[in-house]
This record gives structure tokens, sequence and C-alpha cells, in this order.
């Protein structure tokens, strides 16, 4: 298996970045909402499975006093939709130079999104 190389890791995660920036705000999804159509495909339990190997919780936690559910969950979120989820993940993983492919980030925000985030 071809594992992507650094510099195609910074052009996936300027791109993110890029995607933050042109990405306006929505209102919040309500719970328990469907999965939006950036994340057909995704494997959720294979997103939770990265998610706990990658020690997201940890990282989070270490940044929201112990409670990593808060990075997701509190009032002045930074996520607001399925496009800024995935280029949020994308962030993390090229920040913390963990060599995923492009499904894999997928997949690691389909499970935030069943998990906390519930955008249509």
């Amino acid at each position: 298996m071809i594992r992507p190389t650094c510099s195609m890791r910074l052009a996936a995660c300027s791109g993110a970045f890029a995607a933050l920036l042109t990405l306006a705000p929505v209102a919040q999804a309500t719970p328990l909402a469907p999965a939006a159509a950036e994340f057909q495909g995704a494997d959720v339990a294979k997103g939770q499975q990265f998610y706990t190997e990658l020690k997201c919780a940890a990282c989070h936690a270490q940044r929201m006093m112990g409670q990593a559910a808060a990075m997701y969950t509190r009032s002045d979120r930074k996520v607001h939709n399925p496009k800024q989820l995935l280029a949020f993940t994308q962030m993390c993983v090229t920040q913390l130079n963990h060599e995923l492919f492009p499904d894999e980030v997928k997949d690691i925000a389909a499970y935030l999104n069943q998990t906390y985030y519930h955008f249509k």
C-alpha cells in the first residue's frame, strides 16, 4: 500500500485550510440526523478505531481541561458543517504527521459526525 508523501500531505492540508476559509457557518444540526452526503461510503467503525489508535481523545482532553468531548460539543465550536469537519479532521491528521489516506480521514470524520455533530 502506498502512503502519501510529505508533499502530498501538505497539499491536502493546504486544500483543507482553503476550504475552511471559504465556508460560511450554518445552523447546527439536530441530534440523530442521518449522515451527511460528504460521509457516504465512510466506515464509521474504522473511523472509531483510528480515533482510538491515534489517541485523538487524549490529545483533545489535554486541550479541553480533561474533557475530550468538549472539543466537539462546546458552544463556541469551530466546526459548523460537514465540509469543515472533514477539513479540521485532515488538519489534525496532517499536523500530527499521521499518514492516513483521504478515505481514512473521512472514516474518522464520519465517526465524529455520528457521535457528536449529527450533520444531515
